[in-house]
């Protein structure tokens, strides 16, 4: 009976957490999980036309077929999908993801557009989405992160493997 109470509790929670809202079609990247549709948008967080300094991403669920928002939990935040400044100023940060610390992510404007410009085996590219083959058990873990840009030299679409 307790187990299902809070079954049912957190439903409702989830429920009352989703928003039926427009998504913008412009992000820095997303971030997409072999377990289902669902994925984490990463947006651009401006103050009076400036890079906000202590949050320069906003992320959140994109969930339901693309069809509704929902918040980025706390715990969601700690654990993976979260972002830690590394370092920033009014026009540019640097980034990582609480999920891999490995991986700077160089916030800036580029041909006037906000974009994250990461380095994956040698190759600098304009930061699309990044994709994380999960293998199911017990407990979940990533076998692999696949990251998708533009190489920033030669224009062309890039798909970089990084191995877990």
């Amino acid at each position: 009976m307790k187990h299902t109470l809070i079954s049912l509790l957190l439903c409702i929670f989830s429920c009352l957490t989703l928003q039926a809202v427009t998504i913008p079609k412009e992000h820095v990247f997303k971030f997409e999980r072999s377990t289902n549709s669902n994925y984490v948008c990463y947006d651009i967080n401006l103050q009076d036309g400036k890079l906000c300094q202590k949050t320069p991403l906003n992320s959140y669920w994109v969930v339901d077929e693309g069809t509704r928002m929902s918040e980025v939990t706390f715990f969601e935040r700690k654990v993976a999908f979260g972002i830690k400044v590394i370092s920033s100023n009014e026009n540019e940060a640097k980034v990582h993801m609480t999920a891999y610390k490995d991986l700077v992510i160089r916030i800036c404007k580029h041909k006037g557009k906000w974009v994250g410009i990461v380095n994956v085996n040698g190759h600098e590219m304009i930061l699309s989405k990044m994709f994380a083959q999960m293998k199911q058990s017990i407990y979940p873990r990533c076998e692999y992160v696949d990251v998708f840009g533009t190489d920033t030299s030669t224009g062309e679409k890039r798909r970089e493997r990084i191995m877990a």
